[in-house]
């Protein structure tokens, strides 16, 4: 057993062991990045413009000179193609060939010239590659049921993901107001033309819109609604139809209760009244004559008959004297 100033070594041993695994796992790493004096050596890394996340499975080319290609390949899910070849001085190009959806196709290369490896001093370059998103606009909409703008109305759009300016690009023009608030939301505020663009969208991402406010006399749309960019759809128009408060309509009078009619008062029954005594008649002193039959009738008929006669015989004497 070895012993150093009285400790024993042995006890170090797992700690050494540590050690030299650790430094071992060190140069496996950073060795294939650090190019060998006498050559150079190129990666490529494909990036989002804008979020700087990285792009997996783009392909890469390396070129030397005008048209030789010395190295290509896929981007991995870091966002790297690293080929490991040493590369002598000369003019070299880094060219991404393929993109992935929400992105534009366009030729983005890097290139570089090295000269300095035949002195021992090569260098080790990372070409990054930039993706640009397709951008899109989303056209938010607040008519009424008749399809007519309404101006003034509020909006809140979520997970708005403006890459570019907020200022949208032709022919699109921006009629209301955008605010960007703390917590990354945007404040919407339709124009005059009942619109307010959401400009520079960046492609395969959702924006949530709700409407806050209309103005007096519509109710709000409440439906919660979706603007999607795709990477084949640019624009996007997202529509709230606010319908007008009915008019209120009062309620009827009440029918009035009937007055209460008096109680109508029972008519007093009669009372017997009494009755007058018959007057009672006077006595009439009976005639000479027989008893005939009324005697209040039987003078007045012999007056008259003795009446007639004492005419008639008038007459006749009358008459008689005449003719003589």
């Amino acid at each position: 057993m070895i012993r150093f100033e009285g400790i024993e070594l042995k006890r170090y041993k797992n700690i050494v062991l540590a050690i030299f695994v650790a430094l071992t796992l060190v140069v496996s790493v950073i060795a294939p990045t650090i190019a060998l004096a006498d050559s150079n050596e190129i990666s490529a890394l494909a990036v989002d413009k804008y979020t700087r996340e990285p792009i997996e499975g783009v392909h890469v080319v390396i070129y030397q000179g005008g048209s030789t290609i010395v190295a290509e390949g896929d981007t991995g899910s870091d966002g790297y193609f690293r080929p490991y070849l040493p590369l002598p001085d000369g003019a070299y190009r880094v060219e991404q060939t393929t993109y992935k959806e929400g992105y534009v196709h366009q030729v983005d290369s890097v290139s570089y010239v090295f000269q300095d490896a035949s002195s021992g001093l090569g260098d080790v370059v990372v070409a990054e590659l930039e993706n640009q998103p397709i951008l899109g606009h989303i056209i938010v909409k607040v008519v009424d049921t008749d399809g007519n703008p309404i101006a003034g109305a509020t909006l809140k759009a979520t997970a708005a993901n403006i890459a570019g300016p907020r200022i949208p690009t032709p022919p699109f023009t921006q009629t209301g107001i955008l605010t960007m608030e703390a917590d990354g939301s945007y404040s919407l505020t339709t124009g005059a033309d009942g619109t307010v663009v959401i400009p520079n969208l960046i492609g395969n991402t959702s924006t949530t819109i709700t409407q806050l406010t209309t103005i007096d006399g519509y109710q709000i749309d409440t439906t919660v609604r979706v603007g999607q960019i795709t990477g084949t759809e640019t624009s996007a128009t997202v529509t709230f139809v606010d319908p007008k408060i009915p008019p209120t309509v009062p309620d009827p009078d009440p029918t009035p209760a009937p007055a209460p009619q008096p109680e109508p008062t029972p008519a007093p029954e009669p009372q017997p009244q009494p009755q007058p005594e018959a007057p009672k008649a006077k006595k009439v002193k009976k005639s000479v004559l027989p008893d005939t039959g009324d005697n209040a009738l039987t003078l007045p008929l012999i007056i008259g008959v003795a009446g007639a006669t004492i005419v008639v015989a008038a007459a006749a004497l009358f008459l008689h004297k005449k003719r003589q």
